[in-house]
């Protein structure tokens, strides 16, 4: 039930009213400055501000079966539309889906948004390359498949193709260059330079703020249909205080969508006013001031405007206790009942919600007024003393959590499932449209229980909180266990557990494994609790900032080191030296990444993991006195791990029959573990190894190259795309292409040419006797600059092979061998290669 909220209502239909004689007159577009497509209701938790939220969404479709005092809603043509962005539990704006459900709010039969369907693609196949969109259904359309129509028909001309699977790397690197080049079928978007823009951008940042940035689009698409087939729409943003943090950050996205969608009015439900009128926000939100934001202005008197949401009157409180007396399973309420009920609610709906749940607990007895008039809190401690023992302890249980589902709180407290359901059902607890917690406890109901006397019977002292916190994180990570082949899934499990650690203070090193194995650095980032330096959990956040806001190469590197630089507790220190060696081994930067990882091994001598990170790192750096002497030391013991190391040094002695089966045993362990990305990693070093000795094919280098694409691997991307060149070294045109599509791939991660290319391009080379690409590739090997490898000793090797001077003179890789034998069996290798 509702009690009537008129002032809002009349408000909120005002604001409607007005907004839609915007759209109609074309003056709700971007070239206008001023913003009047915001109102805000916003007042304490319990005030009912949720359900006034849901209940505007109905009444503005026609869908509200109760409308008390509100008159019937105005008939749109086209029907009006709503999206509904719900913030409760969340500290984050996830930016690309909250921009692709205004999309969908706003689709029709008739109705393309070319511009949007395409940066979004682009964006989304560079941030979260092997995910497909979202299956969004929104009135009998199928978005996704009316935004892959969109693109197969303007790109047609491009020569692309697009399926309703994942985008990846390769798409969006498509679609950024047909945009680019103007390669598109339609001339209105070949002069849409925002497009241009924003997919230029995304190449280099698909971060969340560019995704943001996508409304924009949006509203291009909107502004060109004619103003009477524009779509009015409503997004309800409801629980805003979630996202309104002390640093802003979430709020900068949300500030962006809402700035570039002039087209939609907004209806912000919060505990807090928004302030994005003051002139002194610039530096933290992308749009601010009372010019852009006159509406939000403490002395704007026209809807839409700003509107504190006040305490029911006595005569609402009245009103609704008397219509629910005697209906909906409510017993009769007595009038002194009824009394005490309004002199304790203070006009506060939530406060009435849980008296009738206490009313309804008395199961037939006559109801006492002593019983009744109480605070929230006691009131709230009245509530779950009517509970059943076992639905007691699992709303313990799910007060940890701003979201849970029934699994999650029975197997934590050991309960049965059947208490777990019955207790959703009640009406403390609010379900919405989450795909894994649907469940949560109001804010208010969640602080009451906190706070439970530990004098009353059963309640929880802080250290029982702490020990189920605990058996939730455990009961977390068997969930994070069963998702390892679903990674957005996944992560919704570990942001759960992240903040509970961060709540109680608790250290879960598997958490700190499962973040760092799960694709997408950035990604992750975004989803975890705030960086703090007193906490296990505020310091691993703190680890991950060096993946946030774009940063890239030298400047991740930077931002790790000033990390270290601080004090860190022991594991999350490791962790993030761990990390800070990929870096500079993947930069070819050998002493540094060789310094952590000795240093590390230091610490933890028995680690097989570290022992052959070590012999991997001094390997790839060709000191092999320096790794024959570590193995003495620290001896493998993990068999694939002995024999990864065995077939690389075989790989380095030219024995390259001999240099497959260690990648290839080692990706079959890492597969079986459920770690796929690194078993992706060996078997493309396989694969290059075949490629050499002539027993790959081209279809065979395609699925490596798939499946690095769908992890956004770029250069195990490009190792694929190398083999691939060797293995059509005879065909001209198809060779330029796959060297065509490598230099989009390294333009995009803003890379260079490596040992990869300049190994495949100059085996292309030979095969097809083309000196004078011979000559300006061996002039732009002369330039490189990168420290010697086995990697770069192969492609002087070629050098060599095809009548240049050597760079680097033989190796020295066993105290048994002939340096100069290992160099005969490379011509040998490659004889072979080119002849073939």
């Amino acid at each position: 039930m509702f009690t009537n909220r008129v002032d809002e209502y009349t408000a909120f239909s005002t604001a409607l009213r007005r907004h839609t004689a915007r759209v109609r007159d074309g003056s709700a577009t971007l070239a206008h400055a001023a913003r009047l497509n915001v109102m805000s209701f916003y007042g304490v938790g319990g005030i009912g501000k949720t359900e006034l939220s849901r209940r505007l969404e109905s009444w503005a479709v026609g869908d509200l079966q109760d409308p008390g005092d509100w008159t019937e809603s105005v008939a749109f043509e086209p029907p009006l539309s709503t999206v509904r962005l719900d913030f409760h539990g969340s500290r984050v704006v996830h930016a690309a889906d909250s921009v692709l459900r205004l999309r969908a709010a706003v689709a029709g039969r008739w109705r393309r948004f070319p511009a949007f369907d395409l940066g979004l693609a682009a964006w989304w196949s560079l941030a979260r390359p092997g995910t497909p969109l979202p299956d969004v259904a929104v009135g009998g359309f199928d978005i996704r498949g009316q935004i892959t129509d969109t693109l197969n028909d303007i790109l047609s001309d491009a020569g692309a193709r697009f399926g309703l699977g994942p985008l990846t790397v390769r798409t969006g690197i498509r679609i950024v260059e047909a945009v680019r080049e103007k390669r598109l079928r339609s001339l209105a978007l070949r002069r849409c330079e925002e497009l241009v823009q924003i997919v230029e951008r995304a190449e280099k940042d698909p971060s969340d703020y560019v995704a943001a940035t996508l409304a924009g689009l949006l509203s291009w698409d909107l502004e060109n249909l004619s103003a009477d087939k524009r779509p009015v729409t409503v997004a309800f943003a409801d629980a805003a205080e979630y996202i309104q943090g002390d640093d802003r950050a979430q709020e900068r996205l949300f500030n962006r969508i809402v700035h570039l969608t002039p087209g939609v009015l907004w209806v912000v439900t919060s505990r807090n006013r928004l302030d994005w009128d003051s002139p002194h926000l610039n530096q933290a939100l992308p749009a601010t001031g009372p010019g852009v934001w006159p509406g939000l202005r403490r002395e704007a008197e026209e809807d839409p405007r700003q509107h504190l949401v006040g305490n029911l009157s006595d005569t609402d409180v009245e009103q609704y206790l008397q219509a629910a007396s005697g209906t909906g399973g409510n017993p009769h309420l007595p009038p002194d009942v009824v009394g005490r009920i309004r002199a304790g609610a203070h006009g506060l709906p939530l406060y009435l919600s849980l008296s009738l749940s206490i009313a309804r607990a008395a199961s037939g007895s006559p109801l006492s007024a002593d019983s009744f008039g109480g605070p929230l809190p006691e009131l709230a401690n009245r509530v779950f003393a009517n509970l059943p023992d076992r639905e007691r302890e699992l709303a313990r249980a799910a007060a940890l959590v701003p979201r849970f589902d029934q699994d999650l709180i029975a197997q934590a407290v050991g309960g049965l499932l059947g208490d777990a359901h019955r207790l959703c059902l009640r009406t403390l607890v609010t379900q919405d449209d989450h795909p894994l917690f649907p469940y949560r406890l109001h804010d208010a109901v969640r602080s009451a229980i906190a706070h439970e006397p530990v004098t009353d019977p059963g309640a929880w002292a802080p250290a029982d909180r702490t020990a189920m916190a605990r058996r939730l994180v455990e009961t977390l990570r068997l969930r994070s266990d069963a998702l390892l082949d679903d990674s957005n899934r996944r992560l919704d499990v570990l942001e759960l557990t992240a903040a509970l650690c961060a709540e109680h203070d608790l250290t879960a090193p598997w958490l700190a494994d499962a973040l760092t194995d799960l694709p997408g650095f950035a990604k992750t980032a975004e989803r975890l609790p705030p960086p703090t330096n007193d906490t296990w959990m505020g310091q691993l956040s703190g680890m991950f900032e060096a993946w946030r806001h774009g940063t890239v190469g030298k400047r991740r590197v930077t931002r790790l080191e000033e990390f270290l630089a601080a004090p860190l507790r022991a594991d999350v220190r490791a962790h993030a030296q761990l990390r800070l060696a990929y870096l500079h081994r993947n930069r070819s930067d050998f002493e540094p990444s060789l310094r952590l990882l000795t240093e590390l091994l230091a610490e933890d001598p028995e680690s097989q993991f570290l022992r052959y990170q070590v012999a991997r790192s001094l390997q790839i750096k060709g000191d092999f006195t320096e790794l024959h002497r570590h193995l003495a030391r620290h001896p493998l013991d993990d068999t694939t791990a002995a024999l990864r190391i065995t077939s690389d040094l075989a790989y380095a002695r030219g024995l390259l029959s001999e240099s497959v089966a260690g990648p290839t045993a080692r990706g079959s362990r890492l597969r079986e573990q459920g770690r796929h990305q690194m078993a992706l990693d060996n078997e493309a070093t396989a694969l290059w190894r075949r490629t050499l000795l002539g027993r790959s094919t081209p279809s065979e280098c395609d699925v490596v190259l798939a499946e690095a694409d769908r992890f956004g691997e770029t250069l195990t991307m490009r190792t694929a795309l190398a083999a691939k060149l060797i293995c059509r070294a005879d065909d001209s045109a198809a060779g330029h292409d796959i060297m065509a599509q490598t230099q989009s791939i390294i333009r995009a991660t803003s890379g260079r040419s490596g040992w990869r290319e300049f190994t495949s391009k100059v085996a292309f080379g030979l095969r097809q006797a083309d000196r004078s690409s011979l000559d300006r590739l061996h002039e732009k090997w002369l330039a490189w600059d990168y420290p010697w490898s086995i990697n770069s000793h192969v492609v002087d090797r070629l050098f060599v092979f095809a009548g240049y001077p050597a760079r680097y003179g033989p190796v020295q890789i066993t105290a048994e061998e002939d340096p100069a034998t290992a160099d005969r069996r490379w011509h040998d290798v490659i004889d072979s290669l080119v002849h073939t």
